[in-house]
């Protein structure tokens, strides 16, 4: 099958290939790599023509404040610690919540840009954990329903890929300030206060509860 997906990294391209090419054989946990799953992929869409050019299916796999831990946890693993060796694996660090802020805000932005028009399918991140949105892509793709054992990978699969994650680990600690700010519409530049700071002085299992009660009104403006 000719597949294009655009997804941001972290965000399951491989699963979802393999799912739609019948190529999910064994439950994998970063499918792409572990089944040599082949499509096209797209992390960053520079030129419009890579859409408009391709002959087949093209999806969009879109990330969302929602699922922000799940992802950024994933792209962590899968590819900060493969791509750059020597950084941290200290999960709970200023140096992972910086590297992951950095990121979410780069692919949400990014996304709020696209037109989703060019696609045929536009799924959210969260639906690839979610074995209904996933049967009824696989149906609307090839006309007919994937097999019961199919489903039974699929689901094994996600339970590997959906990880529990703590409260003050850099990656939740990244959605609920998201979330806060999102929610009270407050911004980043306009902080009062400061994440390293908080870092500095905070011990690890307080970092989440701290952070979360500076995110109020009074703490932030525009500064003159």
């Amino acid at each position: 099958m000719n597949l294009l997906i655009h997804a941001d990294p972290g965000a399951r391209s491989g699963f979802v290939a393999a799912w739609l090419g019948d190529q999910l054989h064994i439950p994998a946990f970063d499918v792409g790599v572990e089944l040599y799953t082949r499509f096209r992929k797209i992390h960053h869409l520079i030129r419009i023509q890579d859409l408009t050019d391709f002959s087949g299916v093209k999806i969009r796999i879109r990330p969302s404040v929602d699922t922000i831990d799940q992802l950024t946890l994933l792209f962590l693993r899968k590819n900060v610690y493969t791509q750059i060796p020597d950084f941290t694996r200290n999960e709970y660090s200023l140096e992972t919540l910086t590297k992951l802020t950095e990121f979410s805000t780069e692919i949400l932005v990014r996304d709020s840009q696209l037109d989703y028009s060019l696609y045929d399918h536009v799924i959210d991140f969260s639906d690839t954990f979610d074995a209904d949105a996933m049967i009824a892509l696989y149906t609307s793709v090839h006309h007919r329903p994937p097999t019961a054992k199919m489903i039974d990978i699929l689901s094994e699969t996600n339970l590997m890929n959906h990880i529990t994650i703590d409260r003050n680990h850099a990656c939740a600690v990244l959605k609920m300030i998201l979330q806060r700010e999102q929610v009270l519409g407050l911004a980043e530049e306009h902080r009062f206060w400061s994440v390293v700071d908080v870092y500095n002085r905070t011990p690890v299992d307080q970092i989440s509860d701290t952070i979360y009660h500076l995110i109020k009104p009074d703490n932030y403006g525009i500064l003159l």
